[in-house]
């Protein structure tokens, strides 16, 4: 039996209980993630100025979506803004208190971790509404706190789900266990077949892809008495800056424009370059966790139910924008589903 295929068959533990003084630090973060959590659906969320000012905090907006006939955006917000942020919240605590066996534990935070960022499904149908209403006369939006305690709640979700997976990769999984002695150099550009060589360009195609997603407007309004303009991402960062939200303005470039371009470099550097089986595993991981800030998918979502369900309330026209983010998102998949393979099969052989 390999050492990977022991460390698969490792008896059911505990993280609490191997991660001795310093295990008080997780339960103490889910805590105080927990509390924002909650905190947020209670607080001013977002603030609507058209023909008198109206505050919503996250729960009245599902009922305001709901009573004005935008059932999709309210069921997409009940699922992937409150319901989804608790039960991870909660899972993860259960994880760390609970007896699992490596295997199905390192599995079971995996799936949390790759859905975590779906909880910014909210933020981004945010972040449009203030774009949209930005320099405009008859219409406003303001974030109110509730917005910074939800942003908080998630990022922070996604950071222990991460501390929580690092913990038990290192007491559990550790790379360095199963790969640290072999010394074999690999060359996946010429190990991998036909993919081989054809991912270079797949990971360059990406990256023009996603340049193009950045800058192609992806909708316009058309709709009296606003006034008509045209949005692509960097014109939408470009709006929030402008507008002071500097806070908005870090997250879209980090979360649209850098994690992906950065994930699309990294899985370029690995493919490349000789590195041994444990350089390899590394690469993978950190891979995998840029891509979990790697939001356009999510943003893509938002931005196809502004267009379509609120026609309601602004009327907008597509532009090429948004067949470019769809094209950008395909090829960050691709890449990254695809050199996932190939190096797991690398890595086993």
């Amino acid at each position: 039996m390999t050492k990977h295929e022991e460390l698969k068959s490792a008896p059911a533990n505990r993280l609490s209980s191997l991660s001795g003084r310093k295990g008080w630090l997780v339960p103490s973060g889910l805590l105080f993630v927990l509390l924002a959590n909650i905190t947020a659906l209670f607080v001013p969320f977002l603030a609507i100025d058209f023909m008198g000012k109206e505050i919503y905090s996250l729960l009245h907006s599902v009922q305001l979506m709901w009573e004005t006939k935008l059932y999709l955006i309210a069921i997409l917000i009940v699922v992937f803004s409150i319901t989804f942020p608790l039960f991870k919240t909660v899972s993860l605590i259960l994880i760390w208190f609970s007896r699992i066996k490596p295997v199905t534990r390192h599995r079971f935070i995996h799936l949390l971790e790759a859905a975590g960022k779906w909880s910014m499904f909210d933020i981004f149908v945010v972040i449009l509404l203030m774009v949209i209403s930005t320099k405009q006369t008859f219409i406003n939006t303001e974030p109110q706190i509730g917005l910074m305690f939800f942003i908080i709640a998630i990022i922070g979700n996604m950071l222990m789900s991460r501390m929580v997976a690092t913990i038990d990769r290192r007491l559990n999984m550790n790379p360095e266990t199963i790969f640290g002695k072999d010394e074999k150099v690999l060359e996946p550009l010429s190990s991998t077949g036909r993919v081989g060589w054809l991912m270079p360009f797949l990971v360059l195609g990406g990256i023009v892809s996603i340049i193009y997603a950045i800058e192609l407007p992806f909708f316009k309004i058309n709709n009296i008495p606003l006034f008509s303009k045209s949005y692509s991402i960097h014109t939408a960062i470009e709006a929030l800056y402008l507008d002071g939200r500097g806070l908005l303005t870090i997250f879209m470039i980090l979360f649209l424009c850098v994690a992906p371009i950065l994930t699309l470099i990294l899985i370029g550097q690995c493919w490349m370059f000789h590195k041994t089986r444990y350089q390899i595993s590394r690469r993978l991981e950190l891979i995998r966790i840029v891509g979990e800030w790697s939001m356009l998918s999510v943003f893509l979502m938002a931005l196809s139910i502004v267009v379509t369900e609120g026609e309601q309330m602004v009327k907008t026209e597509i532009r090429p924008g948004i067949y470019a983010i769809m094209v950008a998102i395909a090829f960050t998949v691709l890449c990254t589903r695809l050199s996932e393979y190939k190096l797991r099969r690398l890595l086993d052989s």
